[in-house]
Order: structure tokens, then sequence, then C-alpha cells
């Protein structure tokens, strides 16, 4: 059979340069196999993104006050009704295009002549003059994306521009892209831009008013003209100019809206707490879901004045040493003794990027995981004054050291947690403690992110958000009890009927520290700006 076989297959042998275009061929299709797999491979991650109903708003339409019953935004419905693109002025469209994606209509989500454009626009300029990426992509990144500049969000956001243009006519994707764009001042959504700024209808925009809301796409809180009137203008005679450049419109059509600019409402330079306001609705949601009112007004526990100077402080910090530690974002959360959420910075511009750092972004903790060790210590039996070696340990292949490799020798606990030892800790957790109680206190004292069950979780291992960290060190400040951090004082409905109270309603706090155990932590933790790792932060007396 297999000499037969030989014989049979010899016939379709080559040679010479027939042999060559052949094997070329070969090795065309195993590569191209292979890149199929791979593309697969790539593609199914960015796929499940859009399982569930992701062009769901929700039906909430929730009005938010601050602390002292001033209207701080809106979120849910209540952003404006969306109107369609059919019933838009032209010049809007147009507007929008110009500036955005001038071949919208051509490419199939992704414009390689637009990007080549940007490419050689931006190191012409030597600086980021233009972006690349076209409306589809800018729609996939705000439906199911973060902003996060890593290579796996490009590639999930090329997949699902596809994905978006395969699925959607072109008139649904800008629509869609209109209607959840965050246009800064709180808004979301061309109408609700429109309102905000004007005082009308998308329906109802001139050429100057058009030019200036699609000037905000780039950079909303950059550009917000409420905020900063001049860099509007500026910004929206740039969209003026890329009319004329793209052929939407000749210069003599444009030249009136260059004479006479756009006039806004005057709103103040009031400026919306949009990342307090995304985890308040949040918060609402929860809430709410079992009561059947959905169109609520929100009383908060919301501080101006305490956001402002979170903001401000972040913002000089990051001037002045983000470049020292590479340091480019941050996020702050300001809770009272009393549990009430004041302030929560997610990041320095909203309009850049909403994503919430302050209570999504997961980060490795560090030395300040180490109070739950030692909270879960003094719950059994240690002080403060307990001794426990500080020498070299190793707990399996893990060896941690101490900082600078520094040996600690016997230290009160106290000590070691204000020189911020390394090696105590996980002798405590090692030898005494395990790890598994060190898991439920912290899960206990309000840390909601998932905390792996590894020995290296106390030296801070897992990743928490900021928020996570505010909520667990309240304890301390709260007399050792858990369960009273909150962001709603009260929720009622349009007509003043009352559906929920924090006061009323909420469930009350539960102790998770023991009055001792408690005691022994603050004197601890009083110790560290004292004697330890914080000197530099100690109040004057």
């Amino acid at each position: 059979f297999w000499e037969a076989a030989t014989i049979f297959f010899r016939r379709f042998r080559v040679s010479g340069w027939r042999r060559g275009i052949i094997e070329l061929l070969s090795e065309g299709f195993t590569l191209g196999a292979g890149g199929i797999v791979v593309m697969l491979a790539l593609a199914l991650p960015a796929f499940q993104e859009t399982a569930g109903d992701w062009r769901a708003q929700g039906d909430f339409a929730i009005t938010f006050l601050d602390r002292y019953g001033n209207e701080i935004g809106q979120r849910g419905i209540i952003q404006r009704d969306s109107v369609p693109v059919d019933e838009m002025p032209d010049q809007v469209i147009k507007a929008v295009l110009a500036t955005e994606d001038r071949r919208f209509f051509d490419h199939y989500g992704i414009d390689a002549l637009g990007l080549s454009r940007a490419i050689f626009a931006n190191v012409r300029a030597n600086s980021v003059v233009q972006g690349g990426s076209s409306i589809t992509q800018q729609l996939a990144k705000n439906l199911f994306l973060t902003n996060e500049r890593t290579l796996e969000r490009k590639v999930k956001e090329a997949f699902l521009s596809l994905w978006l243009e395969a699925n959607l006519s072109k008139k649904e994707i800008l629509q869609l892209y209109l209607d959840r764009v965050y246009m800064g001042g709180g808004t979301f959504g061309i109408e609700a831009a429109a309102d905000f700024y004007f005082g009308k209808s998308v329906k109802d925009l001139n050429l100057a008013e058009a030019a200036m809301l699609a000037g905000l796409f780039k950079a909303p809180t950059k550009y917000a003209p409420h905020i900063n009137l001049p860099a509007a203008r500026a910004r929206a005679n740039v969209v003026l100019s890329n009319l004329v450049e793209g052929g939407f419109m000749s210069e003599g059509q444009v030249l009136q809206a260059r004479l006479h600019p756009a006039e806004i409402v005057d709103r103040g330079e009031q400026k919306s707490p949009d990342y307090y306001l995304d985890w308040a609705f949040e918060e609402v949601k929860k809430i709410a879901a079992k009561s059947g009112q959905h169109s609520l007004v929100a009383h908060t526990t919301f501080d101006a004045n305490i956001q402002k100077a979170a903001e401000e402080s972040m913002e000089f910090h990051l001037r002045q040493f983000g470049k020292e530690y590479n340091v480019t974002e941050g996020a702050m959360v300001v809770i009272e003794t009393n549990g009430a959420v004041r302030a929560i910075v997610g990041g320095r511009d909203y309009g850049a990027s909403q994503f919430n750092r302050a209570t999504k972004a997961l980060r490795q903790s560090g030395s300040s995981f180490k109070p739950y060790v030692y909270a879960t210590a003094m719950e059994h039996g240690f002080t403060p004054d307990s001794v426990v070696s500080g020498a070299p340990i190793s707990w399996g292949a893990w060896s941690p050291h101490n900082y600078n490799d520094g040996r600690a020798g016997k230290v009160t606990l106290i000590t070691a947690m204000a020189k911020s030892v390394n090696t105590v800790p996980v002798r405590l957790a090692k030898n005494h403690l395990g790890i598994k109680p060190i898991k439920a206190m912290a899960e206990a004292m309000g840390v909601e992110s998932p905390l792996e069950s590894h020995k290296t979780m106390v030296l801070g291992t897992s990743g928490m958000t900021v928020m996570d960290q505010a909520t667990g060190y309240s304890v301390f400040a709260q007399n050792g009890f858990v369960g009273s951090r909150h962001g709603i004082t009260q929720l009622v409905t349009r007509t003043g009927e009352v559906v929920y109270d924090f006061a009323k309603d909420a469930p009350p706090p539960r102790r998770v520290l023991s009055e001792q155990a408690l005691k022994s932590m603050n004197t601890m933790l009083a110790a560290v700006p004292v004697m330890g790792t914080a000197r530099r932060a100690a109040l004057p007396n």
C-alpha cells in the first residue's frame, strides 16, 4: 500500500522555480493560519465586552444636591432625551465630522488614512495636534473600555470598532456617539450640552454654537466655555477652519461665525464634581433599586470647599513631585469621622479620563496594609508593647527584607509599625495569626476589593482602591465601628416624598474592633508621625 501511495504522490512533485513558489505559498498559508489564531486570541477578550445590554443607560433620573442643598449635577436619563441625527442641523453634523472624523462614512471603523495624516501632523508639529481615533473607535472606548493608555486597550478598541461597524449602521454609530460622549460641565450627550451651555435644544443651534460644541470633544474640561470662554472660542475657530479644510463649507459660509462667536448662558465658574457624582449615582441605584422610584433628588454629603481643597492639593503635589516619582495621576477620598464622604478626586481631568481612580483603580497598598495585620494581632492578645523578632525570615521560597536590608532585632510592635519593619508582620502572620484571620479583618473593616489569600498579602500585594483604604482606616476614627460610610443622606421624589433616609433606614454600624484593640491601634498609629516613617507629616503642637 505504502509503495503504491508513494508512486502515486511522486507525480505531484515539482522542482526548480516551481518548487520555490510552492514552498513560498505553503509558508504563507502557515503564517496566515497562525496569524488568524493570534487574531482570534486577541479578539475574544474584546468581544466579551459586548456581552449584556450594552445599549442600556438605565432608567434612573437623579438630581444631586450637596450637604447644604445646592444642586451639583445630574445623572441618568435626566441628561436629556436623545435628538435623532436626522433632526439635528446640518452644521452640527458637519462640525463634528470635520473635527473628529472626516472620513467617517468611508471607513470601516479604523481610518488608516486619517491615522497616517494625524501621525504626520503630530510629527511635523512636534506635539499631539491631531487624534487618530475614528468616531467608531471613540464610541467603542466610551461604551466598553476605560481611558487607560495600554496596548491591550488599543487592541480591544480596534476589534470592538470593527464589531460596531458590523452590527450597527453609520447613523446608529453617530447617534450613540453624540448621545454618550462627555461634553464638560457634567453633561453627557450633545443635547444636554446644548441646553447647559446655550439654554436651547441642539436642533436650534447656529453655526458658531455648533462649532463651540464640536470643539469640546477633544478636551471637554479644558475647553468648557463656562470655565474658559476665550479658550472655547479659540477652539471653535479651529473647528470652523476644519470645516473649510475638509470641504464641508466655504470660507464665506463660516465668516459670520468667526466674526460673531457664540454667547453662552452665564452659569458662573461652577465645576461639576463628576467623579463624586459617578460614585454617588451607583450608590443611589443600589439604595433605590427596591423602592420602585427612579426619578429622585439625592441629598449628598458632598462639600464643595473640601472638594476644591482636595483637587488643588493633589494638583500641587503632582506638579511639584510628579516628575521626580514618575507619576502623572492621583486619587483622593475624604471621609469625615461620622462616615460622610465629603470629596472624591478620581483623577486630574474628568474630561480626559472618566475612569475613577479613587473607586475603581486597584493598586498594591504596600505598607499601608500593615495596620490590618496589627489590628488582627491586637484582637489575638498582643499589645503595642509585645516584643517580636524583626530578624530575617523565610516563608517557603519567600524571604522578605526590611527597608535597606536593615536588621531590626527584637522590637515592640509599636516600634515595628512606626518604623515600618517588614519582617515583624510577616512573622506575626506565619507564627501566630495565619492569613485567613488577617484577610477576614480587612474585609470586616470595609475593604471591598477581592484580597488574595497569599502569604505576601501581609505586605500589601493585593490590589485595593483608595476608597477601600479610606473606609478601612476610618474604623480607627469611628471607635472601632464599620458601616457608617455613606454619600447619600436622603432620597426624595420630585413631589417631596422621602423614600430613603440614612439616619433611619441604613443598617446600624457594627463593631469590628474591640475597645482594647482600638485603643492599642490608635496608640500605635499616633506613634508613626512622632517617631516613625511619617515624621515629616507631624502636626505642630
